[in-house]
């Protein structure tokens, strides 16, 4: 397939999302049109109407100077435009091309239609083609069946790694109301040596031995547009990527000790993102209804990795939007994120030869805090005095 500069062509007939890696190669940027000349008419038409565009503006620009939203998921105030999700495209009505607007300059002979059936049609497919390599909970199954929406993953990490103190606290927040476990029906390591001890572990960390009596959470999400991808992974994959292996502890409630709250804790599979509440891909699928079983295909090897600074990567939940690698250039840094890998085996890394924590701190910090999605994050604590989080950066 060729593509011209700053154009988007009709996604091809395809059931996976290898098929359209043309678009998305990593590192390569598309280039912009050419500049127009200061004498050249800058107006043009966005949805019928004409907005002013100054020399060299993009069309995400332009329309966003006159308050027209065009949706982006790789685009990021600042840094160069790389235009390879699709996700902002848009169909110039005076060609019949699609374009990516936050890489395509405007132009006065354009007639932009920002919320077309095929611009409409073309992000959607650009999304699924995406999710369709995402095997990632957006929520963790047992954090969705817990009564009181405990976030059980987080309470995971902090006994994991013995930080009593902080998930005391977190815990606490939390009322034990449920008998039959609804967690734990829903655990993941269910059939992989037997759910986690979760509902154990909670009353350990409260010093609940009964049952406080069921009240609607305080902690429930907001009513967001409904949209939930799924670790749709091998179980021996899933084994993998938990700390510990073995099967499930099995004794006396009042036999069950910290020890045993470290082990069953490291049991944990870590399904749900850490920024399910704040993912821009999430409602993105969302708005467009997209569906993470549009197209079938393999799956991408699972990467995780920590720094044990507090940061942390998940490949599994990356978009290759390169974003981070980006923000690292403009930070000048020298010893950054980076594309490694060709096509399907594309993966965000850090040099050849390099480890995470060969990366400064400030550079990881910035990187996680621009990624649009959970795939970076740096370890946050809860504050003892109730004002919120503070980084271990």
């Amino acid at each position: 397939m060729l593509l011209h500069a700053g154009e988007v062509t009709e996604w091809p007939k395809v059931q996976h999302w290898k098929c359209c890696v043309l678009l998305r190669v990593p590192g390569v940027r598309i280039p912009p049109s050419p500049p127009f000349s200061k004498s050249a008419l800058h107006d043009m038409t966005i949805n019928g109407t004409t907005v002013p565009a100054a020399p060299g503006m993009t069309v995400y620009e332009a329309a966003r100077s006159a308050g027209i939203a065009i949706p982006t998921l790789c685009h990021r105030d600042g840094l160069h435009p790389s235009g390879g999700c699709g996700v902002c495209t848009v169909e110039d009505t005076a060609t019949g091309r699609l374009l990516p607007a936050c890489a395509s300059r405007a132009d006065g002979a354009m007639r932009i239609e920002t919320d077309s059936e095929r611009a409409r049609v073309h992000r959607k497919a650009a999304l699924e083609l995406l999710l369709s390599n995402h095997p990632a909970d957006c929520e963790a199954p047992c954090q969705m069946a817990c009564p009181s929406r405990v976030p059980i993953p987080e309470l995971m990490r902090l006994v994991a790694d013995a930080q009593w103190e902080a998930a005391e606290v977190l815990a606490q927040q939390y009322p034990v109301t449920c008998g039959p476990a609804p967690c734990e029906k829903a655990c993941r390591r269910k059939p992989l040596g037997g759910a986690v001890a979760i509902c154990a572990i909670h009353r350990l960390l409260t010093g609940t031995t009964k049952m406080q009596p069921h009240a609607e959470s305080k902690h429930l999400h907001t009513d967001k547009p409904h949209f939930r991808s799924r670790m749709i992974l091998p179980e021996t994959v899933l084994l993998s990527l938990a700390r510990e292996k073995g099967v499930r502890t099995e004794c006396a409630e009042n036999a069950f000790t910290r020890q045993h709250a470290i082990y069953e804790s490291a049991r944990c599979l870590q399904c749900g993102c850490r920024k399910a509440d704040d993912c821009r891909l999430r409602d993105l699928c969302a708005e467009a209804g997209a569906k993470q079983t549009a197209f079938a295909g393999e799956r991408s090897a699972v990467v995780r990795s920590e720094d044990g600074r507090g940061f942390a990567f998940d490949s599994s939940r990356c978009v290759l939007c390169g974003i981070c690698v980006r923000t690292a250039e403009t930070m000048g840094a020298s010893v950054a994120p980076t594309f490694r890998g060709r096509g399907f085996d594309a993966q965000i890394a850090p040099p050849l030869g390099r480890t995470w924590t060969d990366v400064a701190p400030d550079v990881l910090a910035a990187c996680a805090a621009s990624c649009p999605t959970g795939a970076m994050w740096g370890i946050t604590e809860k504050r003892n005095d109730g004002k919120g989080i503070a980084s271990v950066f």
